[in-house]
């Protein structure tokens, strides 16, 4: 019910009447102003005669009131300032005042990024400075250099010969004692191999990753980059920018500079992310593993979010590896594009222009790793044990394609692969640890499957070319991560740990 005033006409001053009887309030007797808990205004004897008789509810906001409510006012006249212009320039004062913070913030930033980079910058011209110091001293004592290395290969490897060579241990590089280390990724541009780890420092905890020189195989510097354990990094094989990608299980899918130390771009997912990989043919994509099985490909000229979605029907177990095949016209298998390696099955996604074509890899077992080698166009797959399967195997696979088309000018290739050989080890593998299958350092058309071997802590190489295995190696520790180094004219194979980094050299 609203009241109406007497006569129709519109008052004078509406600040000053009741909202009942549209009269003047008083500032005595029995129309004096009065209010509500609401905070709306009436005179006194309106409003008492309005919650007597309309159900207890303020006549303005429909709020509950009781006659116990009515608060007397003192006041002799009432006006409201507009200060709506006022309120607005406010608004936007403490905005500018804002925006100028965080102008100051940022400015203090850059600053103390350009002062690390200074300090880096002479450290490097230090380090620089050193190693043709280093070098010079080399140089000038070649044939002594040539003895020494002669008898050091002789007592540490006394059963290698000269014409088929092997690895031996260089060095132990202890990465962080608490243990959590988990993958590495390796820019021969830059000679420095990167090792993810927990932060060592309890007021900024995180994870990130440690830079090792390849030149000297010293550690330098800790970035933290994610908040929670990183599954895989990766630098891309062409290009030379020092971005590394990297992806983890706070659901971000990082890019960052390892030369200037700073997180460059950030993509967020909505679940934890298990691999990532560069497209070898195209520098602005890549693509992401993720929990559920989908793998997302993003354009880092798209700043926001991923741009297409593969593998969305079928298996949504994990993408426990992703490895980009580039394409090659001269080769049998001249096919581009990205293998998915899941825990129960891997498929070949075929690249054709924007469309991704699948293929469906005659591979079985419970998949732990997979390594593409680009020269030879092989596969290497991991296998954990198995009811089928009682022992970890690593099968070297061959791939091809064949045109299935009825028209010979059209290509529409059907690809797959063979298993060329089966290396056979232990029956106990609880963790993902990754193979690795690179060509052999001394003899061409060769090459070797290296891999950890959980249970007796080593890391095994297998020769392709006379299909047996080649080397055990101790690694004090189950093996997580393989990453072969070149470097110098020298190739360095380093395994991970969660604790320690081996380097083992060729000779």
């Amino acid at each position: 019910m609203t009241p109406e005033k007497p006569g129709g006409g519109e008052p004078e001053d509406e600040g000053n009447c009741c909202p009942i009887c549209f009269e003047e309030w008083t500032s005595s007797g029995n129309h004096r102003l009065a209010s509500l808990k609401c905070g709306h205004l009436f005179g006194q004897s309106c409003i008492d005669k309005w919650l007597k008789g309309q159900g207890g509810k303020c006549p303005q906001c429909n709020s509950k009131a009781k006659r116990q409510d009515i608060r007397v006012l003192y006041a002799k006249c009432l006006k409201v300032v507009d200060t709506t212009e006022r309120d607005r320039a406010l608004q936007d004062l403490e905005k500018e005042k804002e925006g100028r913070r965080r102008s100051e913030m940022e400015a203090a930033q850059i600053r103390m990024q350009y002062q690390m980079t200074v300090g880096d910058n002479n450290k490097l011209r230090t380090e620089i400075a050193k190693l043709r110091e280093q070098l010079q001293n080399v140089r000038s004592q070649p044939s002594q250099m040539s003895i020494n290395s002669s008898q050091s290969n002789v007592s540490e490897n006394p059963t290698s010969t000269q014409s088929d060579g092997q690895f031996i241990l260089d060095k132990t590089i202890k990465i962080w004692d608490g243990g959590n280390c988990r993958v590495m990724a390796y820019s021969p541009s830059l000679a420095t191999l990167v090792v993810s780890q927990p932060s060592a420092s309890s007021l900024f905890p995180g994870f990130g990753i440690k830079k090792i020189s390849t030149l000297d195989f010293k550690t330098s510097q800790y970035l933290t980059i994610h908040s929670k354990t990183i599954r895989d990094v990766s630098f891309h094989p062409n290009v030379d920018d020092g971005i590394l990608l990297s992806c983890a299980l706070d659901k971000t899918v990082k890019m960052t500079s390892v030369i200037s130390n700073a997180v460059v771009q950030t993509y967020e997912t909505q679940l934890p992310s298990w691999s990532c990989v560069w497209n070898a043919d195209d520098r602005n994509f890549f693509y992401v593993g993720m929990q559920n099985g989908r793998v997302l490909e993003y354009d880092i000229r798209n700043t926001i979010e991923h741009v297409q979605e593969l593998n969305t029907e079928g298996s949504r177990s994990p993408v426990a590896s992703l490895q980009y095949v580039p394409s090659d016209m001269n080769a049998m298998f001249r096919c581009g594009g990205l293998l998915v390696g899941q825990l129960d099955k891997v498929s070949f996604y075929e690249k054709k222009q924007d469309q991704h074509k699948l293929h469906i890899l005659p591979v079985e077992g419970s998949l732990s790793s997979q390594c593409f080698e680009p020269n030879t166009r092989h596969l290497l797959c991991s296998f954990k044990p198995s009811q089928k399967h009682a022992a970890v195997r690593h099968q070297l696979c061959e791939m091809n394609c064949v045109n299935i088309s009825a028209d010979p000018t059209t290509l529409d290739m059907s690809c797959s692969c063979d298993i060329v050989q089966t290396f056979h080890a232990g029956r106990t593998q609880t963790l993902l640890s990754k193979s690795v299958l690179l060509p052999h350092p001394t003899m061409e058309n060769n090459m070797l499957v290296c891999a950890g071997e959980e249970s007796t802590q080593s890391l095994h190489i297998w020769d392709c070319g006379k299909s047996q295995l080649k080397q055990r190696l101790r690694t004090d520790g189950a093996v997580l991560d393989i990453c072969a180094i070149k470097t110098n004219n020298m190739t360095y194979l380093a395994a991970l740990t969660d604790k320690i980094l081996k380097v083992f050299k060729w000779c």
